[in-house]
C-alpha cells in the first residue's frame, strides 16, 4: 500500500492514497492531544478543506495502544493557574469544529483506548471504525470536571441522551462490542487489517459524487437540529441543486449503459 506524504510534523502526520487523506497522531503509546497537538490537527484539518485533490478522510492514531488517551493533564495544571481553563474548551470546539466542516466525509479508525478529548475528537467525524480491542471512555468527572471538548453536545446526537449520560455520569469505560451496539461506532473490525478496511471505505466514499456527499451531511446534521418541516424544506433545495450537476448525468448515464459510473472529474471540488 504506497502512500505520498503530503504534509507532517513531529506530532501530527497526512499521507495520500490517490484522493484519500491519512492523518495520522503522531505522539505513540498514547497520542495525547496536548494544546500543541490540537492546534496541528485543526490546522491540518483547515487545510484539507481547501484540498480539491482530497475527497474522503481517515484519521486514526499511531500504533494500535491508543487511538488517543485524551487530553494532556500535564498541561492543567498551569492552565488553571493561568485561569484560561475556558479557553481549553475553546480550542477543543475549534478542533472538532475543523474536524466535522473539513467538507469530505471522514471516517475515525480506533485501535486500542479512545478517551476523553481522544473520543470526542471521533464524535466529530462521519464514521466511527473500531478493532475489537477497542475502548471508549469520557472519565473526565472523576477528575471533577467534565468533557469541554464538544463531547456534551456531540455524543447524546450520536447515542442519544440517556447512553451519553450514563458514559458521563459514571465515567467507566465500554468496550468495542458495547460501543458498536449503542450506535458510537459504525463498524467493528473483528479480523484483517483494520488500516486496510478503513482506506476502502474512504476510497469507495471518494469515488462518489461529492455535491451529494456534502449534500448528504449537511441533511443529517439538520435532521437532528431543526424541527422536520424545516428539514423538508432544505432537502428540497438541496435536491433541486444537485440534481443539476453533471455528476447526476453520469449516474444515469452509466445507469443506461450498465457500467459503474466515473463520478471523479465531474465536479471541480468538495462543497461544504
Amino acid at each position: 500500500m504506497a502512500y505520498n506524504t503530503t504534509h507532517a510534523s513531529q506530532l501530527v502526520n497526512m499521507q495520500l492514497q490517490r484522493d484519500v487523506a491519512l492523518v495520522t497522531i503522531e505522539d505513540p503509546p498514547l497520542n495525547l492531544l496536548s494544546r500543541v497537538t490540537k492546534e496541528k490537527l485543526r490546522e491540518t484539518f483547515i487545510a484539507l478543506k481547501e484540498r480539491s485533490d482530497i475527497r474522503a478522510v481517515v484519521l486514526r492514531g499511531a500504533g494500535t495502544r491508543a487511538f488517543s488517551a485524551g487530553a494532556d493533564i500535564r498541561e492543567f495544571p498551569q492552565r488553571i493557574a493561568d485561569g484560561n481553563a475556558e479557553q481549553i474548551a475553546q480550542e477543543g470546539h475549534q478542533l472538532v469544529s475543523a474536524i466535522a466542516n473539513c467538507g469530505k466525509p471522514t471516517i475515525a479508525l480506533v485501535e486500542g483506548v479512545a478517551y476523553g478529548a481522544g473520543l470526542e475528537v471521533t464524535l466529530a467525524t462521519d464514521l466511527r471504525f473500531a478493532t475489537e480491542r477497542a475502548s471508549f471512555a469520557l472519565p473526565e468527572v472523576t477528575r471533577g470536571v467534565f468533557p469541554g471538548n464538544g463531547g456534551t453536545q456531540l455524543l447524546p446526537r450520536i447515542i442519544g441522551p440517556a447512553r451519553a449520560l450514563e458514559l458521563m455520569l459514571t465515567g467507566k469505560p465500554i468496550d468495542a462490542v458495547e460501543a458498536h451496539r449503542i450506535g458510537l461506532v459504525n463498524r467493528l473490525i473483528a479480523s484483517g487489517d483494520p488500516l486496510a478496511e478503513a482506506l476502502s471505505f474512504a476510497e469507495h466514499l471518494a469515488s462518489l459524487p461529492t455535491t451529494a456527499i456534502s449534500r448528504i451531511r449537511r441533511l443529517i446534521n439538520a435532521a437532528v437540529e431543526q424541527p422536520l418541516a424545516e428539514g423538508l424544506k432544505l432537502e428540497a433545495a438541496l435536491f433541486g441543486e444537485v440534481f443539476r450537476t453533471d455528476a447526476v448525468k453520469e449516474g444515469i448515464k452509466a445507469f443506461q449503459e450498465k457500467r459503474p459510473p466515473n463520478f471523479r472529474g465531474t465536479e471541480s471540488r468538495s462543497l461544504s
